[in-house]
């Protein structure tokens, strides 16, 4: 199949594809970029919510996982073209942030909050989704393509650094963003994101067409996908995945009010915390020679061992150079645990449960991000908002789940050279990426 694909595609016009899909996934990972840096400062240090608020406006990013993509994802199978889809969803989202910026109530807040990853969510699958039914070899591709989604989410941290330093150059849009305020805010990061969530639904109009396919077997393939579970490996990377996901906000939440109470002022928050993407974006580029060195066991070890000791790290809570230091490991869990492991899923999943089976994923992955934020924000209202037993919690969970999966999970010969390709013209349900992670 691969082959075929390359012949009807001449190198030149895969060359200008991949850069296409490139933009889009910078255009659509910027969004986030902007919201989740600072979700939590906006709350804590705008609002006054207290830890719990925060934990259940955290998880709406969870509960929209749940359901969002799954639905959309099927209407993107059988009923619309994805660019469509994702076009109409990035506008939206545009318009909630803008709503998102104003409000200051807890329940508003969360409702709002829900509202935007029910459609920012299935918007990152889409893109996905797209990028792999496109590619003329997905696993040597996607990896190179959805490096620029990171560079896109750490580019708008280092625009929001300009941003809130109030140069006199930015005035002018700064009067247009908030009328009648003189000085820069918190919520601003939210009006910014907005704007870039219309640039990518305008954008999304320009991509490749990605034709519904109405297959009358696809019906069948959640259940299908169940199936793949009577796999051990298999069943321990769900089980693992949705530990990982549970400790994935303790440092999305905590981390930008651990670098605040360590000093760090709000125009170098954004870019401080970008440091993160660095290593992911060196992985995400070194992933495919990741995956033939080390294999996907390996790969995926190496992400878990990354985040063992980031957590331990941030437990210890100091000094801030330590911390900024290892900021790069939690880019590298990203790459080597959760993108090798979609590369592991695919190569699990053939012909038309595919797209299931990375549907299934996207359910685990929503159900550990629910239970993480919630527990996170009972941690801190036990510990008093402390970070270091906070932290702890985290670590003891990685370290639970690296000997874990080092002991369950077996190569079985998954290696990069066994992933198929995707169906030409399918939307692949790949499930959203966890850069909030890092």
């Amino acid at each position: 199949m691969s082959d075929r694909r390359t012949a009807r595609d001449p190198p030149t016009e895969q060359s200008s594809l991949r850069w296409r899909l490139s933009l889009l996934m910078l255009l659509q990972y910027a969004p986030a970029g902007g919201v989740i840096p600072f979700f939590t400062l906006r709350m804590e240090h705008d609002l006054a919510f207290t830890p719990m608020e925060m934990g259940w406006a955290c998880a709406t990013q969870a509960m929209a996982g749940l359901v969002g993509p799954v639905f959309v994802g099927q209407a993107a199978d059988r009923w619309f073209p994805a660019e469509h889809c994702l076009s109409v969803l990035a506008g939206l989202a545009g318009v909630v942030l803008w709503f998102l910026a104003t409000i200051t109530q807890p329940l508003p807040f969360f409702l709002a909050s829900l509202a935007f990853w029910l459609l920012m969510g299935p918007a990152l699958t889409l893109g996905t989704s797209i990028s792999f039914a496109h590619l003329s070899s997905g696993e040597r591709d996607f990896g190179p393509v959805r490096m620029w989604g990171t560079i896109g989410w750490a580019t708008t941290g280092l625009l929001l650094g300009v941003w809130f330093s109030d140069p006199t150059w930015l005035e002018p849009m700064a009067a247009w963003i908030r009328p009648g305020g003189p000085r820069h805010e918190l919520a601003d990061a939210f009006r910014l994101a907005g704007v870039l969530a219309f640039v990518l639904s305008l954008y999304a109009l320009t991509l490749p067409h990605t034709p519904p396919q109405r297959h009358a077997k696809a019906r069948l393939a959640p259940l299908a996908a169940l199936h793949l579970l009577r796999s051990r490996s298999f069943a321990v990377y769900c089980a693992c995945t949705l530990g990982m996901c549970a400790t994935l906000p303790f440092p999305a939440q905590v981390t930008p009010l651990l670098l605040k109470h360590l000093g760090v002022p709000l125009r170098w928050l954004g870019p401080t915390l970008t440091i993160g993407q660095s290593m992911e974006v060196v992985s995400l580029a070194l992933l495919p020679v990741l995956l033939l060195r080390l294999g996907v066991r390996g790969t995926m070890l190496l992400g878990l061992g990354a985040w063992l000791i980031a957590m331990s790290v941030l437990t210890i809570g100091g000094p801030l150079g330590l911390i900024i230091a290892t900021m790069p490991l939690n880019g590298l869990c990203v790459c080597g645990y959760f993108v090798a492991g979609q590369v592991f899923v695919n190569s699990r999943a053939h012909g038309e449960i595919r797209a299931s089976a990375q549907a299934l994923l996207t359910f685990v992955n929503g159900m550990g991000l629910l239970i993480g934020n919630l527990l996170v924000g009972g941690v801190r209202e036990l510990a008093n908002e402390a970070f270091a037993p906070t932290f702890a919690v985290a670590a003891g969970i990685a370290g639970t789940l690296t000997v874990l999966f080092f002991v369950g999970f077996k190569e079985e010969g998954e290696g990069l050279q066994a992933v198929e390709e995707p169906s030409p013209g399918s939307p692949e349900l790949v499930g959203r990426e966890l850069s909030s992670g890092s």
